[in-house]
């Protein structure tokens, strides 16, 4: 390794591993080191504005890359910071690792931003490493290999100024990533096959782990071949394309999906994460057979069987099992405009909910990739929105938490510079991370923020209305979103009216740098459509 440093060999086995960007605010002194390190190998460090937008950034590049995402911040404020965005990373599966600066030892007599971080993230993270060992690359790539272990999170590695300028001797040589445990999909039980085969009328609802492009072709094979609806999940969304009539809308555990579901004799959970799951009581009395990657604990609902392997080929052993599906032709297509009947939410003036997210659609290319923020919006654009692969809609819902779909956008911009991405967002969210703009702005990302706002947490709001309770903290003063995104270097559009929806709509989605689109909407239709879709 000759005079090879410790954080030269991190930078090494990070870029190994498909690593070409990283997200943090630095401190001043591993930071200084990593940053500098990395971009000796081609690694490039995305300075943000906040710690938590970091690590949702970072999270969402893993996503889309299949490389570990990596957030830098420093000790105490900085570590602390992160922890909503590393809470997503642990919530939403993703592979993360979280790189922050400790102690050296001659400084254990200093109190100063110390408290004991790995600790604080031990609730969240899947392992802790530090490279103060006689082998560090050996302990690189085990900390990274940890990350991706199902199911897929976060991972720590604190690191000191005189551990990773030393000299990297005795580091063994790169193993590359670990081998992925791909056993042969188990043996089919005589459960399983009984209950597949009595099915005239099965189901599928999809979850997260479909999103792998191989478990997302297997299961667009096994829907064919049963000819049997799917519903997915939020995070899934385009496992099953929207041009497949057999892809009939969301599955949230609402009341809107739930003469579908009912009309099932079988349900096929395929790749269902708990986290995905709402937070009541499983409402069916049709058999469940579970297909997942990996055996996980739930307390919504216990599958009659579950079969825990690689989703393809799960899929394919179970997909001559189903001899035909009763469901009539035209079930299909009344199916899927039940559920665009109850996700409308055309109410109210000027601006609806529903005419915005129209107005997008209309103009937006098919291969715009969207990501929404956690409120009321969510509602209409996702029970709207085309969705033709994996990914191509990005939302926390494990940690449902605001203020990603500004991050998740900067993330994607970075990740495919070509593709459009447009950000939903509430007027709430989009408080809690404005500042990316001025990341956006300084990268040049092609984005759209679209801001529905109505200066109010209309879910919260719709929540306490329901309760017939007064109306109190759930009102914000108005803001101007646009003049801020302007202040920031981007271009910022106000919309009041409706005819100004359209036109400027396309000039947002034209424009080749971050766009800001603000549109007074009217929350009128919130309060029937939540009732409608989740009961």
């Amino acid at each position: 390794m000759g005079s090879k440093s410790v954080v030269d060999l991190l930078a090494e086995r990070l870029a190994a591993r498909g690593v070409r960007r990283f997200f943090g605010v630095p401190g001043g002194d591993c930071s200084l080191d990593i940053i500098e390190a990395a971009s000796r190998v081609g690694i490039d460090f995305i300075l943000t504005r906040n710690e938590t937008a970091a690590a949702i950034m970072a999270s969402v590049t893993a996503e889309l890359t299949g490389a570990p995402g990596v957030v830098m911040t420093t000790r105490g404020p900085g570590i602390a910071n992160a922890v909503n965005g590393i809470a997503y990373a642990a919530l939403d599966r993703a592979p993360l690792l979280v790189l922050a600066d400790g102690y050296d030892r001659e400084l254990d007599h200093v109190s100063h931003q110390r408290f004991d971080q790995a600790a604080l993230l031990a609730p969240l993270t899947k392992g802790c490493g530090r490279l103060d060992g006689s082998d560090p690359g050996k302990d690189i790539d085990a900390i990274i290999d940890a990350a991706f272990a199902l199911p897929p999170g976060p991972v720590y590695l604190e690191v000191k100024g005189a551990d990773i300028r030393a000299e990297a001797n005795g580091a063994s040589a790169a193993q590359g990533p670990a081998a992925v445990h791909d056993p042969v999909a188990p043996a089919i039980p005589a459960r399983v096959k009984s209950l597949l085969s009595a099915a005239k009328r099965p189901l599928v609802i999809a979850g997260l782990q479909a999103c792998d492009a191989a478990a997302a072709a297997a299961l667009r094979r096994l829907v064919v071949k049963w000819n049997c609806p799917v519903l997915m999940t939020y995070k899934s969304m385009g496992v099953v394309s929207s041009d497949d009539p057999r892809a009939l809308g969301l599955y949230i555990g609402g009341v809107a999906e739930e003469p579908i579901i009912t009309e099932a004799d079988l349900i096929l959970f395929y790749g269902l994460d708990a986290i995905e799951f709402p937070p009541h009581r499983w409402r069916y009395a049709a058999p469940i057979v579970e297909l997942t990657a990996h055996a996980f604990d739930r307390n919504i609902v216990r599958p009659e069987v579950t079969l825990a392997g690689p989703l393809p080929r799960l899929a394919a052993a179970v997909e001559d099992l189903v001899d035909g599906s009763g469901w009539p032709p035209e079930f299909f297509g009344s199916a899927r405009a039940h559920l665009r009947r109850r996700a409308d939410a055309s109410g109210g003036k000027p601006i609806s909910p529903q005419q915005l997210v129209d107005a997008a659609l209309a103009v937006a290319p098919k291969e715009t990739r969207i990501t929404v923020d956690a409120g009321a919006h969510m509602l209409p654009v996702l029970h709207s929105w085309h969705s033709s692969e994996p990914r191509q809609t990005l939302i926390s819902r494990g940690l449902a938490t605001m203020g990603f779909a500004l991050p998740a956008a900067v993330a994607s911009a970075l990740a495919e510079p070509d593709r459009p991405v447009i950000a939903f967002t509430g007027d709430g969210g989009l408080m809690m991370c404005t500042a990316e703009l001025g990341t956006a702005m300084q990268h040049d990302c092609r984005l759209v923020v679209v801001v529905f706002n109505d200066a109010s947490l209309t879910l919260i709001g719709a929540k306490q209305r329901r309760r017939q309770l007064p109306n109190a903290g759930v009102d914000f003063a108005p803001a101007d979103f646009a003049s801020v995104a302007r202040g920031f270097g981007c271009l910022g559009l106000r919309v009041e009216t409706p005819g100004d929806l359209g036109p400027k709509m396309r000039q947002a989605l034209n424009h080749r740098g971050p766009v800001l689109l603000d549109v007074v909407v009217d929350p009128a239709a919130y309060h029937e459509q939540i009732i409608s879709l989740r009961g």
